[in-house]
């Protein structure tokens, strides 16, 4: 019996969740039922884990990051130290302070990032919160030094374009 269904299972598709709009600047805004962001056009975007993760990047290597949290009243300290338990658990580096900033949309962020054992800070994070909307954990992982200013310029259009709907 199982034989039987199993192909009628696999078969079945799932609704995405989330949609892609060509900005036909070499960028795609992807838009989720509770945040938007731009990415480059062509990258891979996961679907969004459980945890609220989702993944988006090319082939080859690096990465882009998204994570969301519902909202919270935890300090600074807080989200930073909760965050570095996660991050570290993935691989070593030494973590940079985190700075607080107020992006343009006048939401404060907590900025921060990761050396490798070169000392080059290969994975950077933007923190985002939302008093009534939640947060919103950006990342970007660098592949390296040679690729620095292309991928700081993907992560920075990532943030100034990250929305809360």
């Amino acid at each position: 019996m199982l034989s039987l269904i199993l192909p009628l299972v696999l078969a079945q598709t799932t609704e995405p969740d989330h949609s892609i709009v060509d900005l036909k600047d070499g960028y795609v805004r992807v838009e989720t039922k509770t945040y938007s962001i731009e990415v480059p056009k062509g990258w891979k975007v996961t679907p969004e884990t459980r945890w609220g993760q989702r993944k988006i990047a090319p082939t080859g290597g690096g990465e882009l990051g998204v994570m969301t949290a519902p909202p919270s009243r935890a300090s600074w300290d807080d989200l930073y130290d909760t965050s570095l338990y996660f991050i570290m658990r993935e691989s070593e580096g030494t973590p940079t302070p985190y700075t607080v900033t107020k992006l343009k949309n006048g939401l404060e962020a907590a900025t921060f990032a990761v050396k490798d054992e070169r000392g080059f800070a290969n994975r950077r994070y933007v923190l985002v919160k939302h008093p009534e909307k939640g947060l919103l954990a950006l990342s970007v992982r660098i592949p390296g030094t040679d690729t620095e200013k292309e991928w700081a310029a993907h992560f920075d259009r990532m943030v100034a374009s990250a929305k809360f709907k």
